[in-house]
């Protein structure tokens, strides 16, 4: 047992609920400002979200965290973070931070954090650094602008054409590369209103941006839809339609559809809400939804099968509960891909 890690972990787990809850209003308020997408409610569900799990998965992280590291390991390691929800680098920043505590010489972590999402994560870091005892004692944490050209490992979030830029740039750097996914869900006509009120958060929270916003419904041939649209009026209408970004990304796509089609009968149930598509497109535009109609289950999940690859979870019966899939467990990895190991 790396004895290192586990002191660290023990404290972390302590301070870093601390320091999460220290993120006041002013905390939130500037990054809003900083990123429109990035409204109050949804940061603090987001907040919430990270301090639960730290909570609640205690004795499963101290025995995560306990990973042997060698001696010759690398001393500079470099976090390139994505901006489509707020704090998604978290996952990768606690395990980096437990490498580093590990190690038995001095490791440097280095955060290149997107412009969309450069608020919240150091405020919490500057009070982790500020506490009595600190877990941090030991680590240099660094926001920087550019990965140093010296670093020895990356964690990276991005896209394609960012991804292709770190491979060409370090060559010979091992980086773990975390592409985009999205989510989907699997419905069989069983659903109660509050699994519908849960599926519409799963699709809707932080506006749909996120790897686990479910994108795309997988439904029964005769599977009614309406009741569904229903419930997301109900639950997130009102913060959708009040929000700049989003009704014009709405109004984007309605132009969009009726420019390409004349009949837009079974398209738009909620002509000021957002579109509901049958399309098997993993990857609609914001305030799109797609859904896919299958014959049997059977075929919803040969249907998941083939697309696995780009697939970061699903909900339903026999996967992630509906309402739980911007919950993740720690063990649910990006990509699957441990960040440990």
């Amino acid at each position: 047992m790396n004895l290192k890690i586990m002191a660290f972990a023990s404290k972390f787990l302590e301070q870093a609920v601390q320091a999460i809850t220290w993120c006041d209003n002013v905390v939130i308020a500037e990054a809003a400002r900083r990123n429109p997408w990035f409204i109050p409610r949804f940061v603090r569900y987001r907040l919430d979200t990270l301090k639960e799990s730290l909570e609640k998965e205690k004795k499963i992280l101290l025995q995560l965290l306990d990973m042997p590291i060698r001696d010759n390991g690398p001393r500079i390691l470099s976090i390139i973070a994505a901006g489509n929800i707020p704090i998604v680098c978290w996952h990768d920043f606690v395990c980096a931070l437990a490498y580093a505590a590990g190690h038995p010489q001095e490791v440097v972590l280095e955060i290149k954090l997107s412009s969309k999402d450069d608020v919240l994560l150091p405020a919490i870091v500057k009070r982790l650094e500020g506490m009595k005892d600190s877990c941090l004692s030991g680590v240099q944490v660094r926001f920087v602008r550019q990965a140093d050209p010296g670093t020895q490992a990356i964690l990276f979030t991005g896209g394609s054409q960012a991804q292709m830029y770190y491979r060409q740039t370090f060559p010979l750097v091992p980086v773990l590369m975390r592409t985009g996914r999205t989510s989907v869900a699997i419905l069989d006509d069983t659903e109660t209103e509050e699994q519908l009120g849960d599926l519409a958060r799963d699709c809707f929270l932080y506006f749909g941006l996120g790897c686990r916003n479910v994108t795309l419904l997988l439904v029964p041939q005769d599977y009614d839809l309406n009741p569904f649209v229903l419930k997301v009026d109900a639950t997130l209408g009102t913060v959708l339609r009040n929000h700049e970004n989003f009704k014009n990304a709405f109004r984007h796509a309605r132009a969009c559809h009726l420019m390409l089609s004349t009949q837009t009968a079974g398209y738009s149930f909620f002509p000021d809400l957002f579109l509901l598509k049958e399309s098997d497109d993993l990857t609609p535009p914001p305030a799109v939804l797609h859904y896919v109609r299958y014959r049997n289950r059977e075929d919803a999940e040969r249907f998941i099968a083939m697309h696995k690859n780009r697939i970061q979870c699903v909900a339903g019966p026999g996967h992630v509960p509906l309402g739980q899939t911007q919950s993740p467990l720690f063990t649910d990895y990006a990509d699957g891909l441990n960040t440990l190991e």
